[in-house]
């Protein structure tokens, strides 16, 4: 196949995801598609096995709190076909109304794309997104007392050393002494 334009790369992308996407678009050089939450498994599982967009890697995946939007959580994909020499980045809209220990869900692709495995778990972390069907869902960067998730909006940036005092892996007393403070 013949070097593929960006345009010409759209409209493969989006013949292989047909009504399952919601939009898709060109943005700074990039095929960017909205996907449904519920159709996230369907939607990967299109991408990487048309023979017309084979994208067969997932080199990231991460999530984004624009609170206090609606919806709040975006989980981004950004997906890459080696035979094409390509990059798409799907992203889902998660809608949220809870609170600080309630999470909004998403299918996992993690038996998909190999490295979801890993950076669901993450943002699961992170930013408290259920990924429905991981088969690890242990947080994997921070202790599994830790309290909250650092990169929501509402996780304390105001220089307090604990979370929630007494609750949190570390209470303040110690991590002042532990500081040498």
């Amino acid at each position: 196949m013949s070097e593929l334009t960006l345009t010409h790369w759209q409209e493969l992308v989006h013949n292989a995801l047909g009504d399952t996407a919601l939009s898709i678009e060109c943005l700074n050089g990039a095929v960017v598609v909205m996907v449904d939450p519920e159709d996230i498994r369907h939607a990967a599982l299109q991408l990487r096995d048309n023979p017309n967009t084979r994208l067969d890697i997932l080199s990231h995946m991460t999530a984004v709190d624009y609170s206090p939007r609606d919806p709040r959580f975006e989980v981004v994909y950004e997906l890459f076909s080696l035979q094409f020499k390509q990059r798409a980045r799907v992203k889902c809209a998660l809608p949220f109304d809870g609170g600080e220990y309630d999470k909004p869900q998403i299918d996992s692709i993690h038996d998909i794309y190999l490295t979801a495995n890993w950076h669901e778990r993450e943002c699961a972390d992170l930013f408290g997104i259920a990924f429905a069907g991981h088969p690890d869902p242990r947080r994997i960067l921070l202790p599994d007392d830790w309290d909250g998730h650092p990169l929501r909006k509402e996780y304390p940036f105001d220089g307090k050393r604990a979370w929630k005092l007494g609750s949190s892996v570390a209470n303040a007393g110690t991590m002042e002494s532990d500081l040498g403070l």
